[in-house]
C-alpha cells in the first residue's frame, strides 16, 4: 500500500511539474507594406501595393491611400507614379519589357514608409521539340489509366543554376445557341521524370508533396534534355458543346527569387494541412526579395506548344 501510494505521489508530482504557464506575445510591430509584381517580356506592369494587417484583423490587407512608385529599367529612371487609392492593384501600359531586363521598383506611403526590390527577367529556354504516345499507366488509387505520354526537349544553359516550371493547360471552345462558349484550366498531369524528384524536392519532409511542376537544372546542367510526363487523356474528351480543344504545354524560366517563394508558400500550404492536429510547429517562412516588406518581385518568361484537337 506504501509503495502504491508514493508511486501516485511522484505521479502527481510529474504532472505538475510539466505544467508551465506561457504567455503569447501578439506580433506588435506595425503593418509591413506589402508588394507583388510578375513581369514578363512585352507586357504591361501589373502591381499590387497594400500593406499586411494584424493578426487579429478580419481583413488580409489594409489599401493604401497616398501611394508612390518609381522604376528603374536597366538603371535607367523611368518616373514616378501614383498609384490609385481604390485597388490594390494597377496596371501600367506605359512600360515594355524586354528578357533579360533589370528591374527596380520603390514603392512607398507619402511621408511613409518605403518598400524596395530587384529583379530580372530571365531569357526565353525555347521547347525544341514535344512528341506524344497514347499509353496505359497504373496508378494506385486509380488503377490502369490511358495517359497521353508527352515529352519536350530543351537546352539548359551551362555554367548557371536555372529554375523551371512545367505547367499544362487545357482550353476548350464550343457554341451554345449562338452564344460563345470557352472554358480554361489547368492539368494535373503524373511526374514521373527525375528532375521533379531529385535536388530540393527529394528533402521535402513532406513525400509526395505537389510543388506544381517546379524544378531546378541540377540534373541536367548545359544538357540538351527530353523531359517525360503524362497527361490523363480524359482531357482530351470533347464536353457538349465544345467543337474544339487545346492542350498547352509551358514552359516557364523563372528567377531563383519566384522559385523560393513559390515553393516555400507551397510548403506553408503543405505543412499546415498535414501538420494542423499538432499543438505545436514552427510555421514555414515565406520567401520574400521585398526590403521593408513582404512580396516578391520577379520577372519570367516562357515558351510554349500546343495539341489542337478538332471535332
Amino acid at each position: 500500500m506504501k509503495s502504491r501510494f508514493t508511486y501516485l505521489f511522484l505521479l502527481f508530482l510529474a504532472l505538475v511539474a510539466c505544467e508551465k504557464d506561457i504567455e503569447i506575445e501578439l506580433n506588435k510591430q506595425s503593418d509591413k507594406l506589402v508588394m507583388y509584381a510578375f513581369i514578363y517580356p512585352d507586357s504591361a506592369l501589373n502591381l499590387h501595393f497594400s500593406k499586411s494587417q494584424s493578426i487579429l484583423s478580419v481583413d488580409d490587407y489594409k489599401q493604401i491611400e497616398k501611394g508612390r512608385f518609381q522604376i528603374f529599367i536597366n538603371d535607367n529612371f523611368q518616373g514616378t507614379y501614383i498609384l490609385p487609392s481604390d485597388t490594390v492593384w494597377s496596371n501600367w501600359k506605359e512600360f515594355s519589357f524586354n528578357e533579360r531586363d533589370k528591374i527596380k521598383i520603390t514603392a512607398y506611403e507619402f511621408e511613409g514608409d518605403t518598400a524596395t526590390a530587384e529583379s530580372k527577367i530571365p531569357h526565353k529556354i525555347n521547347i525544341l521539340n514535344m512528341d506524344t504516345l497514347s499509353i496505359n499507366q497504373n496508378i494506385s488509387e486509380l488503377g490502369n489509366v490511358d495517359m497521353l505520354r508527352t515529352k519536350i526537349t530543351f537546352l539548359d544553359p551551362a555554367h548557371e543554376t536555372n529554375y523551371y516550371q512545367l505547367l499544362v493547360v487545357r482550353e476548350g471552345w464550343g457554341d451554345i445557341n449562338g452564344t460563345e462558349y470557352y472554358t480554361r484550366n489547368t492539368i494535373t498531369y503524373e511526374k514521373d521524370d527525375l528532375v521533379f524528384t531529385q535536388g530540393e524536392q527529394s528533402g521535402s519532409l513532406l513525400p509526395g508533396i505537389n510543388f506544381q511542376g517546379l524544378f531546378t537544372d541540377e540534373i541536367i546542367n548545359g544538357l540538351e534534355y527530353e523531359l517525360g510526363f503524362n497527361i490523363p487523356k480524359d482531357n482530351l474528351f470533347f464536353d457538349y458543346y465544345e467543337d474544339k480543344i487545346k492542350i498547352t504545354v509551358y514552359l516557364y524560366h523563372h528567377t531563383d527569387d519566384y522559385y523560393s517563394y513559390f515553393r516555400s508558400i507551397i510548403l506553408a500550404a503543405g505543412y499546415e494541412g498535414f501538420y494542423e492536429e499538432l499543438p505545436v510547429f514552427e510555421p514555414v517562412k515565406i520567401h520574400t526579395n521585398i526590403k521593408n516588406g513582404l512580396g516578391v518581385l520577379s520577372g519570367m518568361n516562357f515558351d510554349s506548344d500546343s495539341l489542337v484537337f478538332v471535332k
